[in-house]
Formats: C-alpha cells, structure tokens, sequence
C-alpha cells in the first residue's frame, strides 16, 4: 500500500481525508467541543493547526457533506462515535487572515460578501442581496431571515485576530479606530453575530473562533462576553499540536523505527515544550514544525538543512513597537533579554483577557508572548515559571533581540550626529 502523503501546509480537511494524506486523529474532540458552551474560541500560536480544526468542524457539522460523511470521517473516531448534532447545520465560514490591511474596511467588506454569496450558492437558499445595504447589515438580515426559516446557522471564524493584529503592531491609532470606535466596521459585526445568537429561535446556534490572542476580542466585546475562551482549559490542550505518543506512531507508520531516538531527541529540542495548562504533565510539538522535519525525511531521505521553517519564523516588527517607549528600550525589551539569557520569569497567572492598550503591563506582555508561542510554562507552585519552549523559538528571539538592539544603537547614533 501506497504510503500516506505528508499534509505540510494543507488545511483543507476534505482533501487531507480523501487524498491519502496522513491525518492525526483530533475528532474524539469534537464532542467535548460540541459538550461545552455554544458559542467559542480557542487560542494557539500560529501553526499549531487551528484552520485544519475549523476544516474538521465544517466537514462534521455542514449538511452539505452529509452524503460524503462516511468517505471524509472514515477509520476515525467520530465514525462510530457520531453526536447527534453531525451534519444538521448551514455553515457561515470566515478566514479573517484573507483581509488586506493596506485597505482593510473595503477588504473586509469584500470578504464578507463573497462569503454570503457563496452561502446563499452552496445551500441555494433564495436570499436576495440588496446593494443598498453594507454587508454587515446584509447579514442582520440574513440572520433575521435564517431565524424566520428555521434555518440554523454555526458560524466558523478562522484567524479572527490576523489584519487587526497587523494594524496593532503598524498603526495603534488605526487599531483604536477599528476595535473601540461606535462606527468602527470590525466592531460593528461582532455586535451583529451577538444579536444573531439572542432571541428565541435564534439563527445562528453555534459559534467557534480561532486566533492568537484575545486582545481584540477583548477590545471589541469589553472582554469575552461573546463566548466562552477555552484556549486554556486542560480538555482541549491537545486540540492542536502533535503528543509524544502520536509523534511516536508517526515514526511507527513510516518505518523510521531505527531513527526513532535520533527523531524524537531532534524534535524535542527544537519544537516541542508547549503546555497550554498549568495542570498538565506533558508536552506537546508543533504540528507544522513536524510536518516540516518529517516531509524533508520522507522527500529529501535527511532531516532538513534548516530546522527552523521559514514560514514559523516571528517578524522581529511584530514585537519590535513593544519593546520601545519614547523610543527608548523599554522593560518588555529587558524581559526578552533576560529570558534569553536563561535567566527566571515568573508570572502569578497566565491572562486570556486584556487590551492591546494594556501591553505595557509587565504581567501582560508575558500571558502575550506566551499566546504567541514564545513562551511556556515550566513550573507551577505558587507561580508559574515561564521559559522559551525550545531552539527554534530561542534562535528567532536571538534574532530579534540583535535586530532591535542595532536598530536602538542606530537610532542613538543618529540622535548624537544631528545634535553636534
């Protein structure tokens, strides 16, 4: 038999399931999603596999793969375990990482148009879309229509914080107009879906939401009022991510058995160390990190010449408007430093609640960088002590760290000349 196909940057579950690619089994976790509160959103760094997750969540839950439900979810869990919700809801899917942010209002406007029109489309519902109205209440009405016809809706919302993200690190004021703002678009819909899940018989039944942060959740909702933040709940720590015992039967499944300590001693140094709850005892690598090492085994016969992908590696301008406050180096920039230096952070709690405007809290910038993946837990007694998972994420803070000190010493320099 043909070996499976390595699903390196592949998020369509449809075709990871039906193309003979290999797939980490994560659908015993749709019921416990399914279990819990109605409306969600779960948090993990970039690459993890959040848009894989949505893809599961469509494929189970959209009544338009109900004939091909068998073909997609076969040899899974979920199969013989089938809740009775499966396949009994329209889908309204967002990916919020296809906005541009150098015209974001009329990208995202775009975007929630081409959704509604595939949507009315894909279920041929007659809907009629009046140009007269923007799309944010084109969908109030579309809400009120599906509630009118009984048609339920879950909504799926991948990458929700992606451009606002984008617009916090290269315009602040930009972002304050976009998320606080009464007129601000990006707010505006927010308040739309919450309307469409009140009411009796409301329309939209469901919602799930991935990203990296809640900052903007945060900043739009006045805090997480429009759902329940699951990201550090100790059932769905493995939602994501890749276990020791699955990496193992990965090693298993591709007859690497006399590489194995050699794998798994690579992977643990250098994408492993993740925990997502202080109560839990192991770890976990991640996925693309993974699948990355384990394509260039496969393909190339060697572990790559680069173990760093180039697709996980931080833009040091992510971070770099953090680390400088009147435009000195500020004490987020010492923290990453001091880390850095193997030197111990410490924090009372993790935070999945706070503002964008909140970051120069110390405490703060710690619960971020761990959202972004740059920090884990190692610890935990009366405090969680933090530290950096693993080489990969050692490196790229290294690089960030020389970036933005030359950047500062630059800066100085230029302060020195134009003052002599």
């Amino acid at each position: 038999m043909k070996l499976k196909k390595i699903p390196y940057g592949l998020s369509d579950f449809k075709r990871v399931r039906t193309q003979n690619y290999y797939y980490i089994d994560k659908t015993p976790f749709i019921a416990k999603i399914e279990e819990d509160a109605e409306f969600l959103f779960f948090l993990r760094p970039r690459r993890f596999g959040k848009s894989l997750t949505i893809a599961m969540l469509e494929a189970y839950y959209d009544i338009y793969f109900k004939e091909e439900f068998d073909e997609i979810f076969k040899d899974t869990y979920i199969l013989k375990h089938p809740t009775p919700l499966k396949n009994s809801f329209y889908i309204l899917r967002f990916d919020f990482s296809a906005v541009d942010v150098t015209d974001y209002k009329n990208s995202f406007n775009v975007l929630l148009l081409n959704v509604l029109e595939g949507f009315i489309e894909k279920y041929k519902i007659s809907f009629t879309i009046n140009p007269i109205y923007n799309p944010i209440d084109t969908y109030s009405i579309l809400f009120a229509y599906c509630n009118k016809n009984n048609i339920p809706l879950y909504i799926l919302i991948d990458e929700y914080d992606n451009f606002v993200n984008k617009l916090l690190i290269e315009d602040i004021n930009k972002y304050k107009d976009l998320v606080t703002t009464n007129e601000a678009f990006y707010k505006q819909f927010f308040s739309i879906l919450k309307v469409g899940t009140s009411g009796n018989n409301s329309a939209i039944k469901k919602m799930f939401f991935t990203g990296v942060s809640s900052l903007a959740l945060y900043d739009v909702t006045s805090g997480s009022n429009i759902g329940v933040n699951i990201s550090l709940n100790k059932t769905f720590n493995d939602l994501v991510g890749i276990t020791d015992s699955e990496l193992k039967s990965m090693i298993e499944y591709y007859k690497l058995q006399n590489q194995q300590d050699t794998i798994i001693a690579r992977c643990k140094e250098w994408y492993n160390n993740y925990k997502f709850n202080q109560d839990i005892n192991h770890t976990i690598y991640n996925s693309n990190m993974i699948l990355y090492y384990f394509k260039s085994l496969l393909c190339e016969n060697q572990e790559p010449t680069q173990l760093i992908d180039t697709n996980v590696r931080t833009d040091y301008s992510k971070l770099k408007y953090l680390v400088y406050t009147n435009k000195k180096l500020n004490g987020n920039f010492e923290l990453l430093h001091n880390l850095i230096l193997g030197k111990e952070v410490v924090t009372t709690t993790i935070k999945d609640n706070f503002s964008a405007f909140e970051l120069t809290n110390e405490d703060n910038f710690k619960s971020f960088l761990f959202s972004l993946g740059l920090l884990t837990m190692e610890k935990y007694r009366i405090a969680i002590k933090l530290k950096i998972p693993n080489q990969t994420i050692k490196k790229l803070l290294s690089e960030f760290i020389d970036y933005a000190y030359k950047d500062f010493s630059e800066y100085s320099m230029n302060i020195e000349e134009n003052t002599q």
